[in-house]
């Protein structure tokens, strides 16, 4: 069993405003996105993407930012006659899967979820690690309340913003996985490219060492058992985010 460092829950939760730098907060967001990217690439949803279920890595792996639990995971793609993964035939009931707070509107309805769901989640993940007021949802936890507040935001993304700098950035992803449907491929490469962007308008440096890597601190780094199986860094596995330069 591998072992990796604190979760991104627990990272934030120690910053003073419960929030990461912007720099950190964005550079983390895209590895988090790089894993999904390869969960997707080999045909599996992971259907519970949230802050605790991501952690960094220890000692010399610290900028390495890996996803962790498996447990709900599904195959959403099968072989065909020529031996090619495509994607399922949607089930026309689905039972709610994964955390209120980070679910899709898709999951809140009980419709299949594709790619574009994980994506969704990613993306409360991202406003969570980001904005200081939280999620527009933050203190709720009925899930009829909590899909109204989401679909309000759908319609109004404005919602989701604290006035961070990045907002019109951080609008057009939304804008864009708002759009998608079960069966289409999720175009990361833009994503990423509006991350970079959303990094320049912040000023801040994607490259940079993250806040704890840089924070002196004399008490041992906790560790945790990871899921089974293994976590799954971003590609590379360097955690330097190589592919967006």
């Amino acid at each position: 069993m591998q072992l990796v460092g604190k979760s991104l829950a627990d990272l934030k939760y120690e910053r003073r405003e419960r929030v990461l730098s912007l720099g950190t907060g964005l550079s983390v967001s895209l590895q988090c996105l790089e894993a999904v990217q390869c969960l997707h690439e080999v045909g599996y949803l992971h259907r519970d993407l949230k802050p605790a279920n991501y952690a960094c890595g220890l000692k010399d792996k610290a900028h390495n930012i890996y996803i962790l639990d498996f447990g709900i995971a599904r195959m959403y793609k099968k072989k065909n006659e020529k031996g090619a993964l495509e994607i399922k035939t949607p089930r026309d009931l689905v039972l709610f899967k994964g955390t209120v707070r980070f679910a899709s509107i898709a999951c809140h309805r009980n419709v299949e979820m594709g790619p574009k769901d994980d994506c969704e989640s990613w993306f409360y993940l991202l406003l969570d690690l980001l904005v200081p007021k939280g999620l527009p949802w933050r203190r709720e936890t009925d899930k009829i309340i909590v899909q109204k507040i989401k679909e309000s935001c759908r319609n109004n993304p404005a919602l989701f913003f604290n006035n961070i700098k990045c907002e019109e950035d951080l609008t057009k992803i939304f804008l864009y996985l708002s759009k998608l449907e079960y069966t289409d491929t999720v175009d990361y490469e833009y994503i990423y490219q509006l991350l970079q962007e959303a990094g320049k308008t912040c000023q801040v440096d994607l490259s940079a060492p993250y806040e704890w890597e840089v924070l002196s601190s004399s008490s041992p780094a906790k560790t945790t058992p990871s899921s089974q199986p293994s976590p799954i860094p971003a590609s590379g596995s360097t955690g330097q985010n190589s592919f967006k330069k």
